[in-house]
């Protein structure tokens, strides 16, 4: 959810006793996306376990409180065994005192990138370049590229140098790759140039391109914009644009050295223009024959179809694709309904799935507020009132409670950030930052930080950064706030056992400074700025920046962030790209969506791609930005936050899935 700006503790409390606990409609709604109320008569919220340390100025920190039992000894939660046979351990909630699983231990699988490849000759060839990643029960890869053998089981199609394949025929085989103790295979199709005659079209359409070109009756693009680079296995993509005077039939040509196709179909109509969404069939042609290669390029044409004597052409753009998949999962707050919804790549449908509502959370009106673990196997959320509210925390597959804190009345957090081991959390209510046992909940130092929100634990558990005001909010009777003004970036050292004394990342200079996120690797910093310094909520002028987590000057993501784009957050692996790497961003927007939504309408989702080779150059690392189709677009949707697996509870019959299904032993998404 969108943070507010910092309000006084005592102003708080007495707009809690005026409107009363049932009437609080928040989750922190942007402005004009208020969560549709729900009641539950099981609202609650534990008491915040006693805090006994006085308030510490930032780096006088003492060691983890020894009192608490359990605190510096807490066993990782859902810790898998390893290939070799170890035992498997779960802190969670729902494990069986005794109970032996007699299941194999998850192994490490070898996977062939990318899969079911299809390519399309052009001029006879088509190249296409391999990896071979090991894949850890616990989703991490390790890229074996280097040591992996690939063939083809009929050399007739083509054949290999080193890990790149030659295409010369058409024809369908499968692709092996073998390294020491692994051995995988995919299936390959390799065609010739492609004609796919789409919705509204006839057969006989390709016939009726061939007039004189008529300037004055010219298509053009309105989404994406050009130069756009997304992952090769979105499901849903849209292609918007205006038809131009006169035309009802079009055809939408793809080509590049891997990719002749194209596309005939008539106008789905939407406001002023028309919409094409490709099918399963045109977006793997056009996507695997661009996977990780040069740009491709598309233009289209188009016609009257009663009378194409004359054709308009429009200008012609360009789109790539990622060399890797996108894997794991996202999980977003839907302000519309105050629920956290989730969506899991290659499993989900059209739509994102409602992961915890209201009701399922024991909430009055919504849940939002949401942090993952980067394992992915927790969640803390909050309930109901913003600025801060109660919370609690669950483990992912099986929603069962770990433990609350807070109530409408005080002890809350809206800002959290759970260590790499999942043992750990850094909780804010907006004004400090706590410390807490993730396993028991018990308080191990509060406030850890006197003045500082927003925190974000690295991954590799060494550090943390947060946003620290110029001026902290006064904290009167009801302590916290939902935002914060005026802010720089700190970054906290952490041994182990003690956090240390904090550094200045990113120095306040006249421009807010807040929502920082360390990227998968821990190199960068990506984080908001007001560069008119106005507060974290709705700041409309909001920006997307990064900065190298070692320290230096920030670059703006000029291409990818346009203004007023809030919560930037990772996607949660790096990826091969080319020469170098690459990883996604997202936050969200009130930019204009194609035809479908006007500037200025409920936030949206937006993703962009970021080089890292870039960054380190001090360029822009980003790309135009492309929205998310698994939201709904009536709806504000914030906070996205990734994880490498998408937990889900273990099931035997579908039974056990309420509005879900029991696919592979899990319940699943019914597509």
């Amino acid at each position: 959810m969108s943070s507010q700006r910092p309000l006084a503790g005592l102003f708080l409390f007495a707009w809690l006793a005026v409107v009363g606990g049932a009437a609080a409609h928040g989750c922190a709604a942007s402005k004009g996306e208020d969560a549709t109320p729900r009641r539950d008569s099981s609202v609650g919220g534990d008491a915040e376990p006693e805090d006994t340390g006085a308030p510490l100025a930032d780096g006088e920190l003492p060691p983890e409180d020894s009192s608490v039992p359990g605190t510096d000894s807490a066993t990782p939660a859902d810790t898998l065994a390893s290939d070799t046979g170890g035992a498997a351990t779960d802190s969670g909630v729902g494990a069986t005192d005794g109970a032996v699983d007699s299941k194999p231990p998850p192994v490490s699988v070898l996977q062939i990138a990318p899969a079911d490849t299809v390519l399309t000759l052009v001029g006879g060839t088509a190249k296409r370049t391999f990896a071979a990643k090991l894949v850890a029960p616990d989703g991490t890869t390790t890229d074996l590229t280097s040591k992996t053998a690939f063939s083809i089981v009929d050399g007739t199609l083509g054949s290999f140098a080193g890990a790149t394949f030659t295409a010369t025929k058409a024809g369908k085989s499968t692709i092996q790759a073998t390294t020491p103790g692994y051995a995988a295979s995919t299936p390959i199709t390799v065609t010739g140039p492609s004609v796919i005659i789409g919705p509204g079209a006839t057969a006989d359409a390709p016939t009726k391109f061939g007039g004189t070109v008529d300037s004055t009756a010219s298509p053009s693009f309105v989404y994406p914009a050009n130069g756009t680079l997304v992952p090769p296995n979105m499901n849903v993509f849209e292609f918007h644009f205006l038809p131009g005077a006169g035309n009802t039939l079009f055809e939408l040509s793809f080509t590049s050295a891997s990719v002749d196709t194209k596309v005939y179909f008539g106008c789905t109509a939407v406001g002023s223009g028309c919409v094409y969404t490709p099918d399963a069939t045109v977006w793997k042609l056009v996507a695997e024959g661009g996977r990780g290669g040069d740009p491709v390029s598309y233009k289209l044409r188009g016609v009257n179809a009663a009378s194409p004597g004359k054709v308009g052409v429009s200008a012609t753009r360009a789109m790539s694709f990622g060399l890797e998949d996108i894997v794991g999962g996202i999980y977003y707050w839907n302000a519309k309904i105050g629920a956290t919804m989730r969506y899991e790549f290659g499993v989900s449908g059209k739509a994102g799935e409602t992961y915890m509502n209201a009701a399922s959370a024991g909430a009055t009106t919504c849940v939002g507020c949401h942090v993952l673990s980067r394992p992915g196997h927790r969640i803390a959320v909050g309930l109901d009132i913003p600025a801060p509210s109660p919370y609690k925390v669950y483990d992912v597959a099986s929603k069962g409670l770990i433990f609350s804190a807070g109530t409408a009345f005080g002890g809350g957090s809206n800002f959290f950030s759970f260590s790499p081991d999942e043992t750990k959390v850094l909780t804010s209510n907006g004004i400090g930052i706590g410390y807490r046992n993730a396993v028991t909940g018990a308080v191990i130092t509060d406030p850890l930080v006197a003045a500082g929100t927003m925190p974000d634990w690295s991954p590799d558990g060494s550090r943390a950064v947060y946003a620290k005001p110029q001026t902290p909010p006064p904290c009167i009777g009801f302590c916290g706030a939902a935002g914060v003004e005026k802010a720089s970036l700190q970054v906290m050292p952490f041994d182990g056992t003690k956090w240390g004394a904090s550094t200045t990342l990113v120095p306040y200079s006249g421009q807010n400074n807040y929502y920082p996120a360390y990227s998968p690797d821990g190199a960068w910093v990506i984080f908001n700025r007001s560069p008119s310094d106005l507060g974290s909520y709705d700041a409309k002028d909001a920006e997307v920046w990064v900065v190298a987590s070692s320290g230096g000057t920030p670059i703006k993501l000029t291409t990818g962030s346009t203004g007023g784009d809030s919560w930037p957050k990772w996607t949660a692996a790096m990826q091969a790209y080319k020469s170098g790497g690459l990883v996604w961003v997202t936050f969200s927007s009130r930019r204009a969506y194609g035809l479908r939504l006007a500037a200025g309408s409920t936030a949206q989702i937006w993703m962009t791609a970021f080089d890292p080779a870039k960054a380190k150059a001090g360029a822009d690392p980003s790309y135009p930005a492309f929205w998310l189709p698994f939201q709904d677009g009536s709806s504000g949707n914030h906070i996205a936050q990734w994880v490498t697996k998408v937990d889900r509870k273990p099931c035997k019959e579908s039974s056990e899935c309420p509005f879900q299904a029991c696919i592979d032993g899990f319940c699943k998404p019914m597509k």
